[in-house]
């Protein structure tokens, strides 16, 4: 069954579109099977980070396998697929949290003995898994397993080209600022598990970015906790603010750096608030400690110093103890003066008869009233000081009482407040030498060196006004000097960026390279570093900062852009260059046409497709050209000519203008020229089978030859034979008819001709029919040669006679020939009364005149050889091809280039275009857009048929 990734990538592989109905379930379904394995990946990674490697790994191998799981959820297409949902205005499902998988593989790999981590290595090198993933196991297996050397020479091995693919995935992953990339590569970089040490140079590239990784994600997990904080302190919610809290301080130790002002300033209220609740509770319990302690020595046997420091250390908090543990403590000091009066009674009784005694007695009585009033006169006092926390002169008078009336210093009571007081001096004195001791530390003659942050103690000590004076001296020296350091640190960094903006300039000048891409991106780190440098720095000089950086960055993305677009663009040219049929081209333009390269306007897609039934047409002059060639190749015949000018018809209503036809104008005419032979050929020998000539021998007598017919003679032989006057029928005119003629016998030397030659003639046209039908001119003039050279017994005017009828069968079927023997032809015309008088006898002479013979011999000659390959013209146009060469291409600057598919053709011709004609779009124009010469393409500038896309087509000259 296809998982959701695998639907997703059938999705994307579609021809015909994506559609938003399409794409927002996948999106849905790929979110909670996303969502699913990061909490189980979650619940891991808490489980490692307490210890518990065995359970956090059971969490993961849990049916279904996380691991597993995550491995189907990560495939390639996700960059381009998140473009196509941002697209369709479909929200982005989150990322797969491959840092936790990391994770979660290094407890297993460490987690595995010998034999496990050796089944692993062997099941990941036959997976093809990443090399990063590989080292880790045989790391591990080289720890596992000290004794084999082989081990540890292979991990430096890996680690040397896992240091190359570093230095590559490093580049791509600053290219595109893809932070949680540069955070992952650094930890590896800085782990202590490498043999071959990294380099500087990398460590230092990632170090930053993974740097702003950790800070990023520290801001986003502590930006969900502070309003949350802050929350939960405007509704006294102290339950939910102590277990974020909880998670504040998780995360604070986790990153291990300094967290945002903003942020520290949004919780600060709620972390001082549980603060103070946490101190609170604590001296309540102390408080309660205590006064347990108190009431427990009052219920117990113990010394009156037991009960008094029970009682101080009860009365410590600042509020007094529970009213039924302070009355025992009255009681208990009123004691001693219960006993005193009592005693007194007894002694009054016993001598109230004496009087001297009564009168003592009486006056003791009132002594001990006054002394009873003064002590509590002296308690209220000494209460009085203590209350208005005048600590010093209670002490003083405690002193003073002690000196006059030392029995009232020991009541419980005074002790008490006598403690108390004294321990609030002693506080005093320990406050202000902490003060003293911070106030040193914070402060120095050199402002630079005063340490602000000790200033927030030395305020929550300060309780004078010339503390507080103190204190305000050290941070009005601090602001002046960190003011003139803001101005200068403000000039100094204004000026560097005025430099780095002189740099900027220069890489903007230098065009999309790569090089000059990484040259920007180098110079925004080293702007964006410049906060580092100057932590003091003025608004005015962060705008600056900020106006430079968010110029880099749009360049530097706008650069990104152009540089994919013309990746895309490459791609795309490429991939057309690679067509193997135009077929194909035409396929994989559909394809183009849907995809964000088209936008490029680099080919007019939408026009350039509608034409493809119009290359095909191309691939039909083509298939003609090579009929045409096998044709040429065998001879022409008459038939052929036939279908061959039907067929180049067609094409030309099919086709025009064509440039094969316009290296053939007369093409037609040729081939009507050989459709004609035949009946031309049969003309020609008819006259031959025709003429008297054919039935005639030669008779000789009386130094003269006479011409009767075969017939004749063969009927006529045994009476020619005879001596004595004979009377024999002669040939008398051109047509043949015989006159009776008388002779002295015997006639019997009769000689076969000119009736031999004639046959001899007429059979050669069977013969040599297929010459006839190949080779035209040098046939017939072959059969003049040798009418002229093999035929000795012929008299020289029959010879003329037949020269002068093949010639002019021949000239008939070849305006070329024709043009060839002119004089040959006009003396022939001019002798024909001559030798059209054949019959006439005459001594025999089977030599032509010298005029004849010399204009016969030398024109033909010539002519013979130009005839060897009659069409030879023809036969290079037939051997040409239009071939495809390219395509055509709009520019940047809306300019019509052309693209090549290969090297180009070392032939010279002209370029092609096939479009629709302008009088009717089902028929074919190939019209001319340029020349190639010499290796060089010149496109004309007419913009009428140069449309980018066009395939060009080259036809030699």
């Amino acid at each position: 069954m296809p998982t959701t990734v695998d639907k997703i990538r059938r999705a994307l592989e579609k021809r015909d579109g994506i559609a938003e109905e399409e794409m927002r379930p996948l999106a849905d379904s790929f979110k909670v099977e996303v969502q699913a394995v990061n909490q189980r990946l979650d619940e891991a990674v808490m489980l490692l980070r307490k210890g518990l490697r065995s359970e956090a790994i059971q969490r993961v191998e849990m049916t279904p396998n996380t691991l597993e799981k995550a491995a189907e959820l990560e495939f390639p297409e996700w960059d381009e697929w998140n473009e196509i949902l941002q697209f369709l205005a479909i929200p982005l499902p989150p990322k797969l949290n491959v840092d936790y998988v990391a994770q979660i593989n290094e407890a297993i790999i460490d987690s595995l003995p010998l034999e496990a981590l050796l089944r692993r290595h062997r099941r990941l090198a036959i997976a093809k898994a990443p090399l990063s993933v590989r080292l880790r196991t045989l790391r591990q297996i080289a720890r596992v397993d000290p004794a084999n050397s082989v081990w540890g020479d292979d991990v430096e091995t890996w680690e040397k080209i896992r240091l190359q693919q570093i230095d590559s995935e490093l580049r791509q992953a600053l290219e595109r600022e893809d932070s949680r990339q540069l955070y992952l590569l650094n930890e590896e970089l800085t782990s202590d598990q490498w043999r071959v040490k990294p380099s500087s140079r990398l460590i230092e590239q990632s170090q930053f970015a993974a740097e702003a990784h950790v800070r990023q994600n520290m801001e986003r997990e502590l930006g969900l906790i502070a309003p949350q904080l802050a929350e939960a302190f405007e509704n006294r919610d102290e339950a939910t603010a102590r277990s974020l809290r909880t998670q504040w301080q998780a995360s604070r130790s986790h990153y291990s750096i300094d967290v945002p002002a903003s942020l520290q300033t949004q919780v600060m209220p709620t972390l001082r608030w549980l603060e103070d609740l946490d101190r609170q509770s604590m001296m309540e319990s102390e408080r309660s400690i205590a006064v347990d302690r108190l009431e427990s020595c009052l219920d117990g046997n113990h010394s009156p110093e037991e009960i008094q420091d029970a009682y101080e250390q009860a009365t410590r908090f600042g509020e007094p103890v529970p009213d039924a543990l302070a009355a025992r403590m009255q009681t208990l000091a009123d004691e001693p003066v219960k006993r005193a009066k009592k005693k007194w009674t007894l002694i009054a009784a016993a001598a109230g008869l004496l009087v001297i005694v009564g009168a003592v007695t009486a006056y003791s009585l009132i002594a001990s009233a006054r002394q009873a009033k003064q002590r509590d006169d002296y308690v209220r006092q000494m209460e009085g000081f203590v209350s208005e926390n005048r600590y010093d002169e209670a002490l003083s008078f405690f002193e003073s009482v002690r000196a006059s009336a030392p029995e009232v210093t020991s009541l419980p009571k005074m002790v008490a407040l006598h403690s108390q007081a004294q321990k609030a001096v002693e506080s005093e004195t320990k406050r202000e030498e902490r003060f003293e001791t911070l106030l040193v530390q914070a402060n120095s003659d050199d402002p630079a060196l005063i340490d602000e942050s000790l200033i927030p103690q030395l305020e929550e000590l300060a309780k004078t006004d010339g503390e507080r004076a103190r204190i305000d001296d050290i941070r009005k020296r601090k602001q002046s000097y960190m003011d003139s350091q803001a101005v200068a640190q403000s000039d100094e960094m204004i000026e560097k960026i005025g430099e780095y903006w002189t740099t900027f300039g220069e890489l903007q000048s230098r065009g999309n390279t790569n090089a000059n891409r990484t040259a920007l991106e180098q110079l925004r780190t080293s702007v964006i570093r410049l906060s580092n440098s100057y932590p003091l720095r003025s608004d005015a000089a962060t705008t600056k900062q900020e106006q430079l950086r968010s110029s880099l960055t749009a360049t530097i993305d706008q650069m990104k852009r152009t540089m994919q677009a013309e990746r895309q663009l490459a791609d795309a040219l490429d991939s057309l260059s690679a067509a193997r049929s135009l077929e194909q081209y035409a396929d994989r333009l559909r394809e183009l046409s849907t995809r964000t390269v088209a936008d490029s306007d680099f080919i007019e897609f939408d026009t350039v497709i509608d034409e493809e039934d119009h290359w095909g047409n191309v691939d039909r002059t083509n298939e003609w050209l090579e009929r045409l060639s096998q044709r040429l190749e065998n001879g022409v015949t008459s038939g052929e000519a036939t279908e061959l000018v039907e067929s180049a018809e067609l094409l030309r209503n099919r086709v025009a203008p064509n440039p094969v036809f316009d290296a053939m104008p007369k093409f037609s005419d040729s081939m009507e020229e050989i459709r004609r032979r035949n009946s031309i050929l049969s003309e020609t020998f008819n006259v031959f089978q025709k003429h008297p000539l054919r039935e005639l021998v030669t008779l000789p007598a009386e130094g003269q030859d006479f011409l009767i017919t075969k017939t004749y003679a063969e009927d006529n032989a045994d009476r020619m034979k005879r001596s004595g006057g004979l009377g024999v029928m002669v040939v008398s005119s051109s047509t043949g008819t015989v006159r009776n003629r008388g002779f002295d016998g015997p006639l019997d030397d009769i000689k076969n001709e000119p009736m031999a030659s004639v046959n001899w003639l007429i059979a050669q046209q069977n013969a040599r029919a297929i010459d006839f039908a190949s080779l035209w001119e040098q046939t017939f003039l072959r059969l003049v040669v040798e009418v002229m050279t093999q035929r000795p017994d012929l008299d020289a005017r029959v010879k003329e006679w037949m020269i002068f009828r093949l010639l002019d069968g021949a000239t008939r079927g070849s305006e070329r020939l024709a043009a060839a023997i002119p004089q040959t032809m006009a003396m022939l015309n001019r002798r024909a009364d001559t030798f059209n008088r054949w019959y006439e006898p005459r001594p025999f002479n089977g030599k032509l005149p010298t005029e004849v013979e010399s204009t016969i011999r030398a024109e033909l000659g010539t002519a013979y050889p130009r005839f060897k390959d009659p069409l030879s013209d023809y036969s290079k146009v037939a051997a040409s091809r239009l071939s495809w060469i390219g395509f055509l291409t709009k520019t940047e600057g809306n300019q019509i280039s052309y693209h090549l598919r290969n090297e180009l053709p070392e032939v010279d011709g002209s370029i092609f275009v096939a479009a629709p004609s302008r009088d009717n779009a089902v028929e074919t124009s190939l019209n001319k857009i340029g020349e190639l010469n010499q290796g060089h393409v010149q496109l004309t500038s007419n913009p009428v048929d140069l449309i980018g896309g066009r395939p060009l087509f080259l036809f030699p000259n």
